[in-house]
């Protein structure tokens, strides 16, 4: 299975697109954010990362563009967001058009090791729960550092390997077999993106927020419109017990980081 096979199949934005009600979209946060910890993990990298008004943003995988309509609001960023999954960007595209966010938000599929943009492109690059879906690291964070402007940084939330994850159990929201997934430690991460360039700003321990919040977190009752399930499948709710049982037995972790270019 490919990975953008994994992230739903061909049917998927038909489906959800067809089940949105621009007249309620306040409702759609059981849908807009794709990550441990929800919008307020994502507000805590946007802090740690300095984002401001004006700033220019890739989001790399950017999903169903959550993270990049709450750049654009709280923090008054323009954000281009791309994923290997094209139904995802025609999911985000008219999230963004019905919240008004048509303007400083933009998706597009593309190749995270192939960027479809110019040398110095951007002021700040942006991931969240990507990285564990490329092998090639190296590739990767030089291709990201080639886009962004000196100065800029590279605002990353990862899940990376825990002492146990040889026993690591699928499936989990970004694979359904060991074949899918690429993860490294946290050292292995810090060591693989300084040796690509970028220089270590802040590095941060996220694993016992993102245990808290899956011990805490319940499936959305009530929710008029699509949800992740919806996206992702039946299977849903087996990969988010497994993402908390890789947690709580120590074979998986989750880091934050800010490396400048």
């Amino acid at each position: 299975m490919s990975e953008s096979e994994h992230y739903g199949g061909a049917d998927v934005a038909d489906r959800v697109l067809a089940s949105l009600d621009p007249e309620n979209i306040d409702r759609l946060a059981a849908l807009d954010q794709f990550h441990v910890g929800g919008a307020a993990a994502s507000r805590r990298l946007a802090d740690r990362a300095g984002l401001r008004e004006g700033l220019t943003v890739l989001d790399l995988g950017s999903g169903l563009g959550g993270p990049a309509r709450l750049l654009a609001d709280e923090f008054g960023a323009d954000v281009t967001g791309i994923d290997l999954t094209p139904g995802f960007c025609r999911i985000a595209q008219e999230l963004s058009v019905y919240a008004g966010f048509a303007e400083t938000t933009r998706f597009c599929a593309a190749n995270a090791l192939v960027l479809p943009f110019a040398d110095d492109s951007f002021d700040a690059i942006w991931t969240e729960h990507v990285a564990m879906n490329i092998g090639d690291r190296e590739a990767l964070y030089r291709e990201l550092l080639r886009v962004t402007r000196p100065g800029g940084v590279l605002a990353l939330y990862d899940m990376v390997a825990g002492p146990n994850v040889a026993s690591f159990v699928y499936p989990v929201p970004w694979a359904s077999e060991a074949s899918q997934s690429h993860l490294i430690d946290a050292d292995a991460l810090r060591r693989v993106v300084s040796e690509a360039g970028w220089t270590a700003r802040h590095f941060h321990d996220e694993s016992a927020a993102a245990l808290d919040w899956l011990a805490n977190a319940r499936p959305p009752k009530g929710v008029d419109g699509p949800t992740l399930r919806d996206v992702m499948g039946p299977d849903f709710p087996r990969m988010i017990a497994n993402l908390r049982e890789n947690f709580e037995a120590g074979r998986l972790e989750a880091v934050q980081a800010i490396f400048e270019k």
